[in-house]
């Protein structure tokens, strides 16, 4: 039995969110004429593959579930942007003589677990999938004087985002539309232009994350969620009167750990006995690189699941407090634009992940022949290696695509 229960426990499924946060787009800290702006962007991806803690690509729930099912999301975000000077008739220094800005987004998002992926979390009394009301951000800043130099005209903005999470929540959801813990992300920009025709964004921003004392999936999902810090830079080629091509890079890497204080994922029906382990573990896959890292046989002999005896037993797992070693993602954005006067920009895009590590912990599990398990009363202990979920702690190795509609409505 000893022998059965650390891969019994490795086969708790990968489910996972993509976190989409900062990804660079043409002119997108540039000195805009004052006015209101409406954004629409939609958002749609297929995630078949994440990174582990070693910053390796690995499939999304092998080798327990056989390839092409994914995580499918799409995420449709309304942003309402004013743009003009509040302080131009005030003596108030600085203000007075410079734009100032506020944007609010909003997001609604369907997501989902597809086919064997699905059934593996409903094993642990997951839901597999969710709908609705996302997390709002709403954030305010003000432009710099603009400096020009020959060819060259460039301006700066400093601005502060507020999330607020009123998105929608489950603690029994493998994928969430909101997050449950509220962030802060103070941002420093730049715009340049050289001839009017090479265009070059680009951004820092650190994001103060706060606690989450209700984690989801089985407490998966970090309580104390690690600061983050988010770098970009776009450059775009004007290469006729209204389009542009561009092509950008994103960093983000979180600083330090993650903590999980309250896990509790495991097996919904219990007690579980090696026919359970044979059910959950065998595949019939034998091969290097899986999600393990080890190569891969049938787990538990044949021998043994046809004939399981009387030998069931309890597993419970220890709540933490644990650790990861941190996230971070690199992508690699490309799109082309069509804008018509200052009115209205179209865009589309693809966004590629080259590169990252995600989160992962060894979780302690009690082993015991009662039903009330714990550490009073185990009989032995086995650890195994868990993802952890959302946006926080799960990073994407699959693309996502992106279109994009901005337009000024109202301009004085």
């Amino acid at each position: 039995m000893k022998a059965i229960l650390p891969l019994l426990m490795l086969c708790v499924a990968t489910a996972t969110q993509a976190g989409i946060v900062f990804t660079p787009h043409v002119s997108e800290y540039g000195i805009l004429p004052p006015g209101i702006y409406a954004e629409y962007t939609l958002i749609g991806t297929e995630i078949e593959a994440i990174y582990d803690r070693n910053g390796d690509k690995v499939q999304l729930g092998r080798p327990f579930v056989p390839a092409g099912d994914s995580t499918d999301a799409v995420l449709f975000l309304y942003k309402a942007l004013w743009i003009g000077n509040l302080f131009r008739d005030s003596n108030i220094p600085i203000l007075k003589n410079h734009s100032q800005f506020c944007r609010a987004i909003g997001s609604v998002s369907y997501q989902q677990n597809t086919g064997a992926i699905a059934n593996r979390v409903r094993l642990f009394n997951q839901r597999p999938g969710s709908n609705g009301l996302g997390d709002l951000f709403g954030l305010c800043g003000i432009y710099s004087s603009e400096l020009r130099a020959g060819p060259v005209k460039a301006n700066g903005l400093l601005a502060t985002t507020v999330k607020f999470p009123i998105g929608r929540y489950d603690q029994r959801a493998a994928l969430n539309t909101g997050t449950n813990y509220w962030s802060v992300i103070p941002q420093l920009a730049f715009h340049s232009e050289l001839f009017g025709r090479v265009y070059i964004d680009g951004t820092v921003a650190y994001q103060l994350n706060g606690d989450n004392d209700k984690p989801s999936f089985g407490g998966l999902t970090p309580t104390r969620i690690a600061d983050v810090y988010n770098g970009e830079i776009n450059f775009a080629w004007k290469f006729s009167e209204h389009w542009f091509a561009d092509v950008g890079f994103s960093y983000r890497k979180s600083v330090g750990s993650n903590g999980y204080d309250k896990v509790t994922v495991n097996f919904e029906d219990q007690p579980l006995s090696p026919q359970s382990a044979c059910d959950n573990t065998n595949n019939g896959i034998t091969r290097t690189g899986n999600m393990l890292g080890v190569a891969l046989g049938p787990v538990v002999s044949q021998q043994l699941c046809d004939n399981p005896g009387s030998d069931q037993f309890y597993l419970n797992p220890r709540a933490g407090p644990y650790e990861d070693n941190g996230v971070q993602g690199t992508l690699l954005t490309t799109g082309i634009s069509y804008v018509y006067r200052a009115s209205t920009v179209v865009q589309a895009r693809v966004a590629k992940p080259i590169g990252g590590r995600g989160s992962q912990i060894d979780v302690v599990f009690d082993v015991c022949t009662r039903e009330d398990c714990g550490p009073g009363n185990a009989t032995s202990q086995v650890t195994s290696t868990l993802f952890g979920v959302q946006e926080a702690a799960a990073v994407s190795a699959s693309p996502f695509f992106e279109l994009r509609l901005v337009h000024l409505f109202w301009a004085p």
